[in-house]
C-alpha cells in the first residue's frame, strides 16, 4: 500500500514539474514576442473569385495587445490575445479577435515555430456576413520600444486664499 501512495505522489509531483516548466517556456516566449514587429505576406485561400494578389502587413505585439497595421486603418481595435505552447513545448500559438464598427469581425490564429516564422489564418467576416480567408507567413521581425507610459497630469496647486 505505501509503494502505491508513494508512486502516486511521485506522479504528481512529476506533472507537477512539467506544468511549472511548461509554464516557464510560456513565460519566456511570451516575454520575447512582446514588444515585436512582425513583417507579413497575406494570401487569399483558395475559393475567392479570380486571383487576389498578396497583400503586405505589419503585426504590432506590445503589452499584452496585438494590432494589425492594415486592420487599424479600417477600424479594428487593438486586442488582447492568448497564447499558448503546443505539445512539441517548442510552438508558439496566438489567437485574437478583432472588431469594427465599420467593417466586420477578423479572427486570427498564428504559430511561430522552432524555426522563428510565424504562420496563421485570417478570417474576416464583414456585416453582411461574407467571409474572407488569408493564409500568412512572416518575412520578418524586430524588437521595438516598449511604449512609453502615459504621461502624468501635472499637480494642480489650490488657488491662494485671496482673504476677501
Amino acid at each position: 500500500m505505501n509503494k502505491v501512495i508513494a508512486l502516486s505522489v511521485a506522479a504528481v509531483l512529476t506533472m507537477a514539474g512539467v506544468s511549472y516548466a511548461a509554464e516557464d517556456v510560456l513565460a519566456a516566449k511570451k516575454a520575447a514576442l512582446d514588444n515585436s514587429e512582425w513583417s507579413i505576406e497575406l494570401k487569399p485561400m483558395a475559393g475567392g473569385k479570380g486571383k487576389s494578389k498578396a497583400e503586405q502587413d505589419t503585426l504590432l505585439f506590445s503589452d499584452g495587445k496585438i494590432s494589425s497595421g492594415n486592420l487599424v486603418k479600417a477600424g479594428y481595435n487593438t486586442t488582447n490575445y492568448t497564447l499558448r505552447i503546443l505539445e512539441d513545448n517548442e510552438t508558439l500559438t496566438w489567437e485574437t479577435m478583432q472588431t469594427s464598427e465599420k467593417d466586420g469581425v477578423a479572427f486570427w490564429r498564428g504559430d511561430i515555430g522552432p524555426d522563428g516564422i510565424m504562420r496563421g489564418v485570417l478570417s474576416k467576416r464583414d456585416l453582411k456576413n461574407s467571409t474572407k480567408d488569408f493564409n500568412f507567413v512572416s518575412t520578418g521581425s524586430k524588437k521595438v520600444a516598449p511604449p512609453a507610459p502615459p504621461a502624468s497630469a501635472p499637480a494642480v496647486e489650490p488657488a491662494a486664499d485671496s482673504g476677501k
